[in-house]
């Protein structure tokens, strides 16, 4: 079903389902249902483990994203011979790292071998 689809033509619980998954919108019995199996799922500490919202799955596909801009980086400086020092100097000045620096390329590394 398109949740940006025309509620109008839709069954009453087909309304709830759309509003519910567009904006969270509780609004009837079966929403009620929804919301309340979607937060039994959060709550479970098994299976709310692998529930993720929209939004968390966002950031993480943009930390996996900038982790392998880094990895690529890293060891590109590596292959112009650069030293660990200078390369860990060049993160914390170029790529606005700290006491991760060290961390980054040592992982780099160990991910290129």
């Amino acid at each position: 079903m398109n949740l940006k689809t025309d509620v109008s033509q839709l069954t009453q619980a087909q309304r709830e389902m759309v509003a519910y998954f567009n904006d969270g919108t509780v609004s009837g019995a079966f929403s009620q249902k929804l919301a309340a199996a979607v937060a039994a799922v959060k709550a479970d500490a098994i299976r709310g483990g692998i529930y993720m919202t929209i939004e968390e799955y966002a950031a993480l596909k943009s930390a996996y994203a900038q982790e392998s801009e880094r990895i690529k980086t890293i060891t590109g400086l590596a292959a112009l011979n650069m030293s660990r020092a200078q390369i860990i100097e060049f993160l914390k000045t170029n790529m606005e790292l700290s006491e991760e620096a060290q961390a980054a390329y040592d992982n780099a590394m160990a991910a290129h071998a």
